[in-house]
């Protein structure tokens, strides 16, 4: 048929395979349309991630004897199949999926950034995007000036002073109770109340645990905080001793108090906001050295801040190559 030659090169990778009254040569000529359009959409791949990618309906495991955890069930044949989109995990003989995508649940040791909804009688309600609110208890934070005494009556009719409604905090997991509900604390020097700064909520899949999650970016001096809940808070660097990261007699992040940030470090800032949500945007991890890479690749091709949101101009100016090559470079290294 000479008009399905014509309209071929249009359908780019849709092939239409009739049930019958087809020739040889037509199904051949159908089939090496298939296969150049496959390779021409054809990307490289990230060695050693796709092989533990699963969808649902995916066979993860035929090995008899293999335990079967969450995000996995038993079909009839014997097989563990996923039943959601996720990564492959395997502790000992325990096989579960870890999915791209879910709730933080939360775990000890996390560091996690957190709005104050309601000041209650010696704790705070903190919501943190867990299901259920975490606690901030009075005795599990620092007094301003690093004060060391034990709580009295009278802290705790300033804990308004301390925290209020819709103040954004930095804390750690201390402990996660049997329903489920986190206490967070706030004893250490780094952690305490957020300034100068802005917030960036993504998912916390992003965000794995990290050597630092208080950092000041090299060569950008915006400091970060990366929570393990997905919430990122970006902000001018305390005008206190010591930084943000570095634990001294002196420092205490109750200590910071609100100041003017000039434009060009709200410029810095945004630009990092920003860095943040593209990386996110691209399916990629957000880490201190992805942040710096973002920013400074962004720079050279003269993107403006907002322009980080707009995927397309993204794409146009070079900024998705740039991620994909340095990604690939990343897991080669790993």
């Amino acid at each position: 048929m000479a008009w399905a030659a014509a309209i071929a090169p249009l359908a780019g990778a849709v092939a239409v395979e009739r049930r019958g009254g087809t020739d040889r040569a037509e199904k051949d000529a159908s089939l090496a349309l298939f296969d150049s359009a496959r390779a021409k959409l054809a990307v490289q791949t990230i060695p050693g991630l796709q092989s533990q990618l699963v969808c649902p309906g995916d066979v993860v495991s035929a090995e008899p004897g293999a335990l079967r955890g969450r995000g996995v069930v038993e079909r009839h044949d014997g097989k563990l199949v996923a039943t959601t989109c996720g990564v492959v995990e395997h502790v000992n003989k325990l096989l579960y999926v870890r999915p791209l995508k879910h709730r933080y649940s939360g775990s000890v040791g996390d560091v996690v950034v957190g709005r104050i909804v309601e000041v209650q009688t010696d704790r705070w309600a903190v919501e943190i995007g867990t299901a259920q609110l975490a606690y901030l208890h009075l005795g599990a934070i620092q007094l301003p000036g690093n004060v060391q005494r034990r709580r009295t009556d009278e802290d705790t009719l300033r804990m308004r002073e301390f925290f209020d409604e819709n103040d954004l905090i930095s804390a750690e997991v201390q402990k996660i109770h049997e329903s489920g509900e986190l206490a967070l604390q706030t004893r250490n020097a780094r952690y305490g109340k957020l300034q100068n700064g802005v917030l960036a909520s993504v998912p916390s899949v992003y965000v794995r645990r990290q050597a630092q999650h208080l950092v000041t970016l090299p060569r950008i001096g915006v400091m970060v905080v990366l929570g393990n809940n997905g919430w990122v808070w970006v902000c001018a660097p305390p005008k206190v001793a010591g930084s943000g990261r570095q634990e001294t007699i002196n420092f205490s992040q109750m200590d910071v108090r609100y100041h003017k940030v000039n434009p060009d470090m709200r410029e810095r800032i945004s630009r990092v906001r920003n860095a943040v949500l593209c990386l996110v945007g691209h399916g990629l991890e957000v880490t201190p050295e992805s942040i710096t890479f973002l920013y400074e690749q962004s720079e050279k091709l003269e993107l403006a801040a907002w322009e980080l949101l707009d995927a397309a101009r993204c794409d146009s100016a070079g900024l998705v190559e740039c991620l994909a090559t340095e990604a690939m470079r990343s897991s080669g290294r790993n």
